[in-house]
């Protein structure tokens, strides 16, 4: 019998040592196509004449390493988030002694962020792969009005070992509606607290953090990855729809286009249901060059939409890229 798509799973737990895999605790809801590859870096041999006219008689593996995915398109929990979010920084951990918990994550831009490393089950009811020391390289978050907040995330582990699943219970986490985002922006990154809610303004948005997460490999014995290294940028990129208005016109259009360029800085929050002596809240500030615009880039029921692509950029003044990484839910610690 073929593997059933309903008995899919994504299990995961924060490994105690990078490496040694545990058995998984907590379920992800997502979508299970691609949730991992394995590249074993098999060597064929063509260059090898043996007086046949087929030259490939065997092959080498060379190495094993396995990228892994993780995506939801039904929504992402507020309570996942600081899972992803640890890869900016590994030694946040969960503030508040009632129900609500406050989960910083700022990365530190000028030293190591000891990011976790996390074992996988993935599978279905016909196999079971665990795969160790699984790390996140880049997190892509979007919403939209009247929809869910997805999720997509990309990064390595280290080797996928065929065993069985560990039995993990369910859960009920709160998940965000895209339409509870809200955008501010401002000209400097102090100035985000107190600006204004941009009301009737933003359709939606996407933004890619990249964590600057690498694996390293060397001739050590060993065919896997031997450890994980702090060594590209932290960075990324966006994209909003915005209403073409005069507003958006001023912030967007016309810092593209000074010269040189205006920095801005964007914060976007979603606040959710309530939650011990708080809300559910979830979100992050970015100081940003705006790329392009595209100030008729569509329109939506006869109202123009202006397309606004950023980059992500380094704040001189607080010596800071993504910042303010902050997820208040229900989650008391890591899985």
């Amino acid at each position: 019998m073929a593997g059933v798509r309903l008995f899919s799973r994504i299990n995961i737990a924060t490994e105690a040592v990078r490496g040694t895999p545990i058995a998984p605790t907590r379920q992800l809801y997502g979508d299970y196509e691609g949730s991992f590859k394995e590249d074993l870096g098999l060597d064929f041999h063509e260059g090898e004449n043996r007086g046949q006219r087929t030259r490939i008689q065997h092959a080498t593996q060379t190495k094993e390493m396995v990228a892994v995915s993780f995506k939801s398109t039904n929504g992402v929990p507020y309570d996942v988030l600081p899972i992803f979010f640890s890869a900016l920084n590994g030694t946040a951990t969960a503030v508040g002694a009632g129900a609500d918990k406050t989960w910083t994550q700022d990365p530190v831009m000028a030293a190591t962020n000891s990011p976790k490393s996390f074992t996988l089950d993935v599978g279905d009811d016909v196999q079971n792969w665990r795969l160790q020391y699984v790390m996140w390289q880049t997190i892509k978050l979007a919403g939209s009005a009247g929809g869910l907040t997805s999720i997509e995330v990309s990064g390595f582990a280290q080797k996928a070992v065929k065993t069985a699943a560990a039995a993990v219970a369910a859960n009920q986490a709160i998940k965000i509606p895209g339409s509870l985002w809200t955008l501010k922006f401002a000209g400097t990154a102090a100035g985000l607290a107190g600006a204004a809610v941009q009301t009737n303004l933003m359709r939606d948005w996407e933004a890619t953090i990249n964590t600057g997460l690498t694996a390293q490999d060397y001739a050590d014995g060993t065919l896997q990855f031997s450890q994980h290294q702090e060594s590209l940028d932290i960075g990324g990129s966006g994209v909003m729809t915005v209403d073409h208005t005069a507003g958006a016109i001023t912030e967007f259009y016309d810092k593209y286009h000074s010269n040189p360029p205006t920095l801005s800085f964007l914060r976007f929050r979603a606040t959710g249901p309530a939650l011990g002596g708080s809300a559910y809240q979830a979100g992050f500030d970015l100081p940003v060059f705006y790329s392009d615009t595209d100030p008729l880039g569509g329109e939506q029921d006869g109202v123009n939409l202006m397309k606004v692509p950023f980059v992500i950029a380094n704040d001189v003044t607080s010596a800071k890229s993504i910042q303010s990484v902050v997820t208040v839910c229900s989650l008391t610690a890591l899985p």
